[in-house]
Formats: structure tokens, sequence, C-alpha cells
């Protein structure tokens, strides 16, 4: 991915702070706390300055006035120091929070067609490892309103000494700032390559370790171990490509943090032999030059920090700026007169210019099952991503109830359908509350009673827990049928007058799949019922079967009138069955 070399975006930090907001007070007070900093900073060499003259100068009073005011700041600086530190982790800690939750939400609001593009991975990595290095920005970043206060005060202390000894001492800073910022200027395109690559390495191990059954099976550890190494290599050659420059800016450093320190003391010291400075007041700037050049030492460090947060921060609100969902602005309200589901002229294609679907038309009956088959690619699974709204066609209508789901509250709409598809999705909890995914507000009893009906809740008793029995990632702890039958409880519970059903059996074994379908046959009664099947024979008692074709239904009735019809539809049943059917 090639990136323009634009101005740094300043604009991508502004919205960071907007989540700053909120907590407007603790950050105050951070940088209240910082400000005190600067002036015990400014106000040390000061009283140094004053107690070392007053010794001098043999001035008592004058010196335990310097040695009361400097216990009183250290006893305040002690005290305001707790209370800044507590409000600076309030600071970072509620910001990043509400980041994280702000970037988790609008995730899962984002359309079906954009999150396509990302590897889950990927999406992880900016969920931790992006938003982590933002952390890490604004931290320092109450410093870029500290550290420039912090050198002006410096400046003005030392002209109060003398202008001289700042002007010599200081001659070197202009020349090393514009150096540093020629070094560093790589460091944002380096850091968002270090970043794309971090995030393919975290897809990598994600693919590795959810994939670890067929890793094993197919023994491909090496090979997937060299492709792993491969690309932790590509992020090592980054971080030591973004480091070479970070090395570079560190000479910098060093020449604005030594080169003062050596002339101050002996330009200083002359200037003291000629009357032009007291010994107080030479101890003084030898503290307050460290004011004027670690000040520009760490905002040239803080602009290195900036150039590498700008990419990662770009990466996040990538996600957060894409528009999430069209809801629609039109209330949902249920035509009784209207067909459940209706596709109307439908076109769709994942890429507009290969469509899927061409110019669908089909209706179903309340209270019927439709059953829908056909050979791979001709659109069936498709069709259910249409209905709960996951993706937009390109032309045409599908309606729920007359609903127009481009125009009608699309929330509303997924609330009137149950989908209970092949790859069945268990969240790593508890049985009780997988189920209780159809409908949070569930009581115990209503979660019992679904379970029963579908046919569950007899092997849930036989779990360690029961119903409090945690299923593993992805419900790895159950078998295919058992998360099958979980699944279909969670849409009973739904009691939604819909009903999706992709492949549900497919992967069943023969038992279960009878279990399943015991199930499955009494739920869909008083339902609209969509199935999609490769096993044909659990279709045949459907109200009615729809076969698909290159997008488009080309044969439509009973099992019994398509079969008579000798088209794809008695071809399919006769390849599964693996014999002519009369």
């Amino acid at each position: 991915m090639s990136h323009k070399k634009d101005p740094l975006n300043w604009q991508i930090l502004i919205k960071v702070f907007s989540f700053a907001k909120p907590h407007w007070q603790w950050l105050a007070l951070s940088l209240a706390n910082s400000v005190k900093g600067v002036a015990m900073q400014l106000m040390t060499p000061y009283l140094i300055q004053i107690v070392t003259d007053s010794v001098v100068a043999q001035q008592t009073q004058d010196l335990m006035r310097g040695l009361i005011l400097a216990s009183g700041a250290i006893l305040l600086d002690v005290a305001l120091t707790f209370l800044g530190r507590r409000a600076f982790t309030r600071y970072i800690s509620y910001t990043i929070r509400d980041l994280r939750d702000r970037v988790t939400a609008h995730i899962q609001q984002l359309p079906m067609a954009f999150l396509d593009t990302f590897h889950s991975g990927d999406l992880t990595s900016r969920l931790n490892a992006d938003v982590g290095k933002i952390s890490g920005w604004l931290t320092s970043a109450p410093e870029m309103v500290v550290q420039p206060l912090l050198f002006l005060g410096g400046v003005i202390y030392m002209l109060t000494i003398n202008w001289k000894l700042l002007l010599v001492s200081s001659i070197f800073i202009p020349a090393a700032t514009a150096i540093h910022n020629r070094f560093n200027k790589p460091t944002e395109e380096m850091a968002r390559k270090q970043a794309e690559a971090e995030g393919q390495v975290n897809a990598a191990l994600q693919d590795a370790i959810a994939g670890i059954t067929m890793v094993k099976a197919f023994n491909l550890q090496t090979f997937l171990g060299e492709r792993f190494l491969n690309l932790a290599k590509a992020v090592e050659r980054q971080a030591l490509r973004l480091d070479w420059r970070r090395a570079l800016g560190l000479v910098v450093y060093l020449a604005v943090r030594y080169i003062p320190q050596l002339i101050v003391p002996l330009y200083g010291g002359w200037l003291a032999y000629r009357g032009e400075l007291s010994v107080g007041q030479l101890i003084a700037a030898n503290m307050v030059i460290w004011t004027v050049f670690m000040p520009v030492e760490r905002m040239l460090g803080m602009l290195s920090q900036v150039r590498e947060t700008v990419p990662v921060a770009e990466r996040v609100f990538a996600l957060l700026d894409h528009p999430t969902e069209l809801y629609g602005t039109q209330a949902f309200s249920a035509i009784p007169a209207m067909n459940p589901v209706e596709f109307e002229g439908v076109t769709f294609g994942y890429e507009a210019d290969d469509p899927i679907l061409k110019n669908m038309e089909l209706q179903l009956l309340a209270d019927q099952t439709t059953a829908v088959v056909g050979p791979s690619g001709c659109g069936k699974s498709t069709l259910f991503k249409l209905l709960c709204g996951f993706y937009k066609p390109q032309n045409g209508q599908v309606r729920v109830w007359g609903n127009d789901l481009a125009t009608t509250d699309l929330a509303a709409s997924r609330s009137q359908i149950s989908l209970v598809s092949q790859d069945t999705y268990l969240f790593p909890v508890s049985i009780a509350q997988n189920i209780a995914y159809g409908r949070p507000d569930a009581t115990e009893v209503e979660i019992i009673t679904a379970a029963k009906a579908a046919n569950a809740h007899d092997f849930i008793l036989e779990q360690p827990k029961g119903y409090e029995t945690l299923v593993g990632e992805r419900g790895a702890r159950l078998s295919g049928g058992q998360r099958q039958r979980i699944a279909l409880a969670r849409a009973i519970l739904k009691d939604a007058p819909i009903l999706l059903l992709d492949e549900p059996t497919s992967a069943l074994d023969t038992q279960s799949e009878v279990i399943v379908q015991e199930a499955l046959d009494r739920f869909m009664v008083g339902r609209t019922a969509l199935i999609v099947a490769h096993r044909l024979s659990t279709i045949q008692n459907a109200d009615r079967i729809l076969v698909m074709d290159n997008g488009q239904i080309c044969e439509e009735g009973t099992h019994d009138t398509v079969m008579a019809e000798d088209g794809l539809y008695r071809r399919l049943v006769q390849k599964q069955v693996g014999k002519e059917v009369a």
C-alpha cells in the first residue's frame, strides 16, 4: 500500500484528544501539576542562588528566608505531585477505555461489505496494539504544553542572569533542531509499515490458533511456522529501520545536551572571573540552562513520537470514520396483508460488476416452509445475507412484512428474524448465556423451556455444571450436534415469526441430524421458514421448493411437482441418491 508524503496529520491527533474531553477535569489537574513542576524547576536554581549568595555575603537573614522558602516549596511539591499523579492516571485510563469502547462498538455497527476487507486479526491489532501506542502518546501529550512553558521560563531566567551566556550556550539549538527534523521525517511512513506488518502477524497467529486442529492433522506446523517467521522478520526489519532513525536523532539529542553543559561552566566561569556574574548566579545558570535545552530535547522527542503515533491513529480512525450500517429513518410496522418476505427485482453481487443474484423475484408466504436448493455458488446463502440486512442490493428491494430494508429501521427488521446457520457460533461463556443471547432479558425458566424445545435439555444436564457449563471458544467443548441444538434453542427463545435455516444439519451425523430435525419440525409450525439445504431428503416435506441456478429461480413447486419436471432439481436428487428416480 502506497501513501502520499502529505504534511503531518495533526487533525487525527485532535480527534484522539476529543476522547479526553469528558475527563477534562483530570486532564486539567494533570496540566496544573505539570505547570507546578515547571515552577519548581525554575524555583530550585533561584533558591540555590539566594542561599549561595547569602552564604558568600554572610547575610544570615537572607539565608534563613531562602531555607524556609525552600522547605515550604518541597512540602507543597510532594503533596501536589501525589494528587497530580492520581489525576494523570485517571485521565489516561478513562480516555483509552472510552476509545477502546467506541472502536469495539463501532466495529459491530460497520457494514459487512466493509468488514469483509479486513482480517479479524488485523482488527484486533488495531484495537489493542494501535490503541496502546496512542496511549503512549497521550501520556506525553500534556508535555506539549509544559515544555514550551519551561523553555520560555528558562530563557527569561537566563536573560536575568546574563544574556551573553544564554546566546553562546544556545547557539547550536536551531541547527540541531533542523537536523533532527530531517532525520526523523521518514519515521511516520516507517511506523505505518510497522503497524501494518504487526497486523499481518496477528492475523497469521490467529489463523494458526483458530485452525490448530487442521494444523496438526495436516502437519502444517513447519509450513505455518516459516510463514509466521517471515512475517515476524518483516516486523523486525521495520522496527530496526525505525530504531536506526531514532539512533540518529539520539546523536542530535546528545549534541543539544552536552554542548551547553560545557559552555556554561567555561564561559560562565570566565564571566564570573570578570565580575559579570556572582557565584550564586553561575551555579544557578548551570541548573537553569537545563530548562532551556532539555525542553528542546523533549519536544524533538515528542515530534518523533507524534510521527510514529499518527499512522496508528489513522488506522484506528479508518474504522471509526467509516459510516455504520444504514438503519433507515422509517419506523418498522408489520403489515399483515403483505407477505413476510419479498424480493422484488433484486440484483446483487459482492463485486458490482459480477452479480450473483439477477433480477430476483421471491415471495415467502406466511406460515409456510420454503426450501431453496441449487448448485454451489448459485446465490442461496446470499439470500439470507440480504434478508438479514448484512448487504444492500445494487438494484431492487428486499421487504419484510412490507418494509423495505433500505429505508426501514434495520434493528427492528432483524427482530423479526431468527437465524440458524451451518457454521454455528457459540460465545465462550456458559450454555445458559449462549441461549439467552436470543433474548437477553429471558428468565431461567424461559431458557430451560427453549432448550427443551430444541432437544437440548437432557444433554445439558449431563454437563459438569449443567446450564452454567462453559462451552469454550466457539463451543469447542461440545459436539457439532450439541452446538447446533444450543443455536436452535437460542433461535427458539427469540421467538421471531420468520425463521432462516442455512444448512442447519449438513455437518451433523445421522443421529444428531434426526434429533435436530425433529426439534426444527416442531419449531417451524406456525412460522414462515426459509431453508437452504444440500441434503435434499430433509426438505421433501417443504410446502414449496425453489430451485436456483445462475442467480435466478429456474424451478418452483412441491417436491413431487418439481421432480416431475425432469429438470435441475431431479438431477440433483438423482446425484445424491445415486440412482434413477422414476
